[in-house]
């Protein structure tokens, strides 16, 4: 999932713990092997390759996951998509060069992403798309199906109390923290010298967080264009955060991306749906040359 991978078990004991472990590391090649596009072995790699020139009929696990994601799109109103590969390919290789794509490839791409162009025969439970060039990427959801998956197996070890991490943006947490009911989690600034900006108390809890993170390009600082609005094709502006604290890892995941393209006027309609625990953006205006944070908008806090 080209991210780092941690886990902190509390009350076992060294053995245990290496068993544990080992078991963790083939979960998560397993959820690799399932939902990486990287992956030429991958479920979803022979799916991007294959389902614009034949119906694919996926493992049941991958069906499942097709399907609700597509839940989750209808549900956040077009925000999360998992067929925007094809724009983030463009900006990603665009801003490495310092320049933006032009409209005719703007284009081009937009007109190769859409959820509504997957086809689900419930009958035959096969997969098409109606357009080349389309490309599912589950990046915005597998760390949270992953994490989900971990837990799980974690409890019916008997694990009651854990750490788990997927680079510091994606987290769950098993029952209370050693020293106190709740494992404090922090939301740090993103630029130097990346002091916590916000605080969450989790117990039994994920929490992701999702944003426009700084890209080095030639001429400075540029956007790395990783959220991108489906509508427009072009990255969300500006240096912002989005963290959601939810039950489940996967809607934490789903959510913190969804929310963050969404107008702030539109998000208790797309949250009235889901069990979130609380949410808090935070923008980074420039001021005197340095970058400062500031909550700008929360939920359940």
């Amino acid at each position: 999932m080209n991210t780092r991978f941690s886990m902190v078990l509390v009350g076992v004991n060294t053995e245990r713990a290496g068993a544990l472990a080992q078991a963790a590391e083939r979960e998560l090649r397993a959820c690799e092997q399932l939902m990486s596009r990287f992956d030429v072995e991958s479920q979803v790699f022979d799916l991007n390759r294959r389902f614009a020139e034949e119906p694919v009929e996926p493992s049941a696990e991958l069906w499942r996951i097709l399907a609700l994601c597509g839940d989750y799109w209808r549900r956040t109103g077009g925000a999360f998509d998992i067929t925007l590969w094809p724009l983030n390919r463009l900006w990603r290789g665009q801003l490495s060069r310092g320049e933006e794509p032009t409209e005719a490839a703007l284009q081009q791409a937009l007109d190769r992403t859409g959820f509504h162009h997957l086809h689900f025969d419930e009958t035959a439970r096969t997969v098409r798309v109606e357009r080349r060039g389309m490309s599912l990427d589950l990046g915005g959801f597998g760390k949270g199906y992953a994490l989900e998956r971990l837990a799980d197996g974690l409890r019916v070890a008997g694990v009651e109390r854990a750490f788990l991490s997927f680079g510091e943006s994606s987290v769950t947490v098993l029952g209370s923290h050693p020293h106190g009911p709740a494992w404090p989690v922090g939301v740090s600034n993103i630029f130097p010298p990346h002091e916590p900006v916000h605080t969450f108390l989790l117990q039994d809890a994920s929490l992701s967080t999702s944003g426009t993170a700084p890209y080095n390009a030639a001429g400075g600082p540029r956007f790395l264009g990783q959220i991108i609005h489906p509508r427009s094709g072009r990255p969300i502006k500006g240096y912002r955060t989005l963290s959601v604290a939810s039950p489940s890892g996967i809607e934490a995941e789903v959510l913190s991306t969804a929310l963050l393209i969404t107008p702030e006027q539109d998000r208790a309609d797309i949250l009235s749906g889901f069990a979130v625990v609380s949410a808090v953006e935070i923008v980074y205006d420039s001021d005197a040359g340095r970058f400062a944070p500031k909550i700008a908008w929360k939920f359940g806090l």
